[in-house]
C-alpha cells in the first residue's frame, strides 16, 4: 500500500489552526509536523503542508535502500536527490551529503540539478529511513495580487485554512460565503475546484468581489450583491466571516440576526467571529464541534466550526 509522508511548517500562533485544518484532513490529532499516513491529499490545498514524499521505500537499513533501487534498474533523467531535514531526528550536514550521493550512484539516467524534472529525497525519522519522490510545489499564493483588498479582510492563508476546515476532503459539498466581503474565501475555494457561491449586502464591495473573481478567469456571477436573509437556496455548509463594524456601525444584535439567517442555509457552519460566540449559537440550537483562534497583530479572530444539533 502506498504511504506519504508529509512535512509541516507553522508559525507558533498558527500552530492552532493548523491542528484544526488537519483534524478534518486526516481525520486524526496532530503530534508533530511530519505525518506518515497511507492517505493521499492534495498538498496544495494547505497553506501549512511544505511537502509530501511519495515513499518509494522504508527500512531501517540504508543500504537496504540502496539494494531497492539496484535490484529494481530505477532509471531517471534530469533528476537530483536532496535530504530532508527534520526536527526529530539529526543528520549530520555531511552526512546527509554522502546519503544524497549513495542514492544518486545506482539510478540510470541523469542528474540535473538546476532544473530537474524528479526530486528523489532521503530522510531518516527516529530509526527508519524514507526514499521517495518529494514535490514542494506552491499554487495556493496564485490569487496573493487580488485588485481590490481590505486591510482587515481575511488574508489568503487563513481563507484557505478556513475552506479546507469547512469541506476537509468532500470537495462535492456545495458551500456558500453569504457575507463575502471582496470575495477572499470564495476565490480560494474556486481554486481548489470547490462548488461555492458569495453574497454581500453592500453594492460596492460585492461589485469589487466580482471584479477580483474577474481578475482571475472566474465568473463573476458567482458573487451577488443580497442580504444572506433573503436567501431560500440551501448548501452543505457556510463560511461566515461576520460583520463586526470596522468601516461602519454594526451591532451585536445584527450580527445574531445573521447568525439566525444561517439557520435555514445549511446544517454545518464555520464562523469567523471577533469574539467568542459560542454561548449564542448554542441558544440557536448548533452543537460546537471546534475552535481555534487566528491573529493578526493585535487583532483576533475565533474559528469555530459548529453543526445544528
Amino acid at each position: 500500500m502506498k504511504k506519504y509522508l508529509y512535512f509541516y511548517n507553522y508559525s507558533p500562533n498558527e500552530q492552532a489552526i493548523c491542528e484544526m485544518e488537519f483534524k478534518y484532513i486526516f481525520h486524526d490529532n496532530m503530534l508533530s509536523k511530519y505525518y506518515l499516513t497511507n492517505q493521499y491529499f492534495d498538498y496544495t490545498r494547505s497553506v501549512f503542508i511544505k511537502g509530501r514524499l511519495d515513499i518509494i521505500k522504508s527500512s531501517k537499513s540504508f543500504d537496504d535502500i540502496i539494494h531497492f533501487i539496484e535490484s529494481n534498474h530505477m532509471c531517471y533523467y534530469d533528476f537530483k536527490v536532496i535530504y530532508l531535514k527534520n526536527e526529530i531526528t539529526h543528520v549530520d550536514y555531511q552526512e546527509s551529503l554522502q546519503r544524497c550521493r549513495d542514492i544518486a550512484f545506482p539510478i540510470d539516467g541523469s542528474v540535473n540539478m538546476q532544473n530537474p524534472q524528479t526530486i528523489f529525497a532521503i530522510t531518516k525519522i527516529k530509526e527508519t529511513w524514507y526514499f521517495g519522490i518529494y514535490h514542494n510545489q506552491t499554487v495556493w499564493s496564485q490569487n496573493y495580487e487580488k485588485p481590490h483588498s481590505y486591510s482587515h479582510s481575511l488574508n489568503i492563508r487563513d481563507a484557505r485554512t478556513l475552506v479546507n476546515i469547512a469541506v476537509g476532503n468532500d470537495l462535492k459539498l456545495k458551500v456558500v460565503d453569504p457575507c463575502c466581503g471582496i470575495g477572499t474565501v470564495v476565490l480560494e475555494a474556486l481554486s481548489m475546484g470547490i462548488d461555492i457561491e458569495g453574497f454581500d449586502i453592500n453594492r460596492d464591495v460585492a461589485y469589487q468581489a466580482r471584479l477580483n473573481l474577474e481578475h482571475f478567469g472566474y465568473d463573476a456571477h458567482i458573487i451577488q450583491r443580497k442580504d444572506m436573509r433573503t436567501l431560500t437556496k440551501r448548501y452543505d455548509v457556510i463560511i461566515l466571516d461576520i460583520p463586526y463594524g470596522v468601516y461602519s456601525p454594526f451591532t451585536y444584535q445584527q450580527q445574531l440576526s445573521l447568525l439566525e439567517g444561517t439557520l435555514d442555509l445549511a446544517p454545518m457552519l464555520v464562523l469567523v467571529s471577533h469574539i467568542d460566540m459560542n454561548k449564542d449559537l448554542e441558544k440557536l440550537g448548533y452543537q460546537i464541534v471546534d475552535q481555534a483562534t487566528i491573529q493578526k497583530g493585535n487583532f483576533i479572530r475565533y474559528i469555530t466550526k459548529a453543526i445544528q444539533k
